[in-house]
């Protein structure tokens, strides 16, 4: 009888491949662990900053594990999914706001002429088709990004309740259109179908050597996600908010638009890109701010196991810094200059050990340091300097 069963689950496993040879489910991720230096670091603006050496994780690619799938439902239409966690590989704890999938969660369908239709939580078209020419993803580290994320370019926020649409109508071209829903009824004070919702657009062109991107993002009153009372359930969570996104945190931002664009182009074994974004902030009290991200970065395989790369980012602000943000900014005109290097040896296809630092100097108006996910250098500290090293393994 025992041996009866084991040929029969024999069987099965080996029949299971024939009968679904059509279809796909692939398990990744990205754990990435290591060590962090800052020179300064304060619990808010007001605040001394201190020197801090920690443990770190996820600095070089936020870490991560996930299930990607595909069916074949024939004459070249296939029915797609993704479900990726966001982890903390040091504690092992959920991030992403303790989201089981917080990275992304959506599922679709995918047509070989007509493109892909997809819904659920997703990236914008900066993340998808301008973020690969920045610098933090190509060699530096997640502390690398804008200063505040203004531009969303680290996807500081995803878009819930979001449609998407892809389609390369020529070779090398893409295209996309999103909306994401704010999921409420009408209502006084503003509720309804405009409170928490976002819309966007992106293109990209690749020819050989040459890339081009760009996006377009528009979302009304993004801060209703932060209160219970507003639109929690909208197109936006409660991940707008945090201790470097000071442009956020000054008050209700009641409309916030993106504009970006960049391109890049390789010769051998350098890469050098630029990429230009435009941010504007309306808040509740009718003021407004407007920041430009000026970045130009370059990338070079010294051999195929070892890359480095050098990126200068200058940031300008102009307009309304706000009760919350004035110990940030004395004016209407903070600045920051930026600088990202960044260094990766591959000991395989999967692992490699990376070393970045980010040097930050506020300068105009601009009263203290902010780096990603840092938060500020402290009162009166107008530099911060960030050294990290680590080890990543991609499965």
């Amino acid at each position: 009888m025992k041996k009866t069963l084991l040929a029969a689950s024999i069987s099965c496993a080996l029949a299971a491949p024939v009968a679904h040879a059509q279809n796909s489910v692939t398990l990744y991720g990205i754990i990435d662990n290591g060590i962090a230096y800052v020179n300064s670091v304060a619990s808010g603006p007001h605040a001394v900053g201190k020197s801090r050496t920690s443990a770190a994780t996820g600095f070089g690619s936020g870490d991560r594990w996930g299930l990607t799938g595909t069916e074949n439902l024939g004459n070249g239409l296939s029915a797609i999914f993704t479900l990726e966690n966001g982890f903390s590989g040091t504690t092992g704890a959920f991030a992403m706001g303790g989201r089981m999938f917080g990275r992304q969660a959506f599922v679709g369908l995918s047509d070989s002429r007509y493109g892909s239709l997809t819904l659920g939580r997703q990236y914008d078209y900066t993340f998808d088709y301008v973020a690969p020419l920045l610098s933090w993803t190509q060699f530096g580290s997640i502390y690398g990004a804008h200063v505040g994320d203004v531009d969303n370019s680290f996807q500081t926020f995803r878009l819930n309740n979001s449609v998407k649409y892809q389609v390369s109508p020529l070779p090398g071209l893409q295209l996309g259109g999103l909306y994401a829903f704010s999921n409420q009824a009408s209502g006084p004070n503003g509720a309804g179908f405009a409170n928490n919702r976002a819309w966007a657009l992106g293109v990209r062109y690749s020819d050989g050597p040459l890339r081009f991107a760009s996006s377009f993002l528009l979302v009304n009153n993004p801060s209703a996600g932060l209160a219970a009372s507003t639109n929690p359930g909208g197109a936006i969570g409660d991940e707008y908010s945090g201790p470097s996104n000071i442009f956020y945190n000054v008050g209700f931002v009641t409309r916030q638009q993106v504009f970006t664009v960049g391109s890049g182009y390789t010769w051998d074994a350098l890469s050098v890109n630029f990429v230009y974004s435009d941010a504007r902030l309306d808040y509740a009290n009718g003021r407004d701010i407007r920041v430009d991200n000026y970045e130009l970065n370059g990338r070079y395989q010294i051999t195929p196991a070892f890359l480095v790369g050098l990126a200068y980012i200058f940031t300008d602000g102009s307009g309304y810094t706000g009760t919350g943000a004035n110990a940030y900014a004395n004016g209407t005109k903070p600045r920051w200059h930026q600088l990202n290097f960044g260094a990766a040896y591959f000991l395989s296809k999967r692992t490699d050990v990376h070393f970045s630092t980010v040097y930050q100097r506020a300068a105009g108006d601009a009263t203290t340091a902010a780096l990603n996910l840092i938060g500020p250098a402290g009162q009166g500290a107008k530099s911060q300097l960030l050294l990290a090293l680590g080890l990543r393994h991609r499965f």
